[in-house]
């Protein structure tokens, strides 16, 4: 099933680890989605966090409007707040740093597309 799945998945290069030899913050997206269709959720967290952090935002503002349309409240707790976005930001590009000095300075690549 997974080879299906990747054959609809196109495979674009990454310019910016193309260039930099290190990797952007995004990468490792795919692999983490992937990892999470199957259930593996500590290999998805290694692999891209921010994707584990979306599923976990986007759950939660689902509740908030299954809540509204069914008319059983507000659902004004479940609502995005711009601390979501922050804690996002920091995620995505702390995750992105640490995983990058990681590489370049202690040539720790557990995804393996470098050494």
């Amino acid at each position: 099933m997974m080879d299906k799945i990747w054959t609809l998945i196109p495979a674009f290069p990454c310019v910016f680890k193309m260039v930099t030899h290190l990797y952007c913050p995004a990468c490792g997206g795919t692999r983490a989605a992937l990892a999470f269709i199957q259930m593996d959720f500590v290999t998805s967290l290694k692999c891209n966090p921010i994707f584990m952090y979306l599923v976990l935002v986007g759950g939660w503002v689902g509740i908030g409007a299954l809540i509204r349309k069914a008319g059983r409240g507000t659902g004004s707790f479940f609502r995005f707040r711009m601390w979501m976005l922050y804690v996002g930001l920091v995620l995505f590009f702390g995750f992105g740093i640490l995983r990058d000095i990681g590489l370049y300075f202690y040539h720790y690549d557990y995804l393996g597309d470098f050494y």
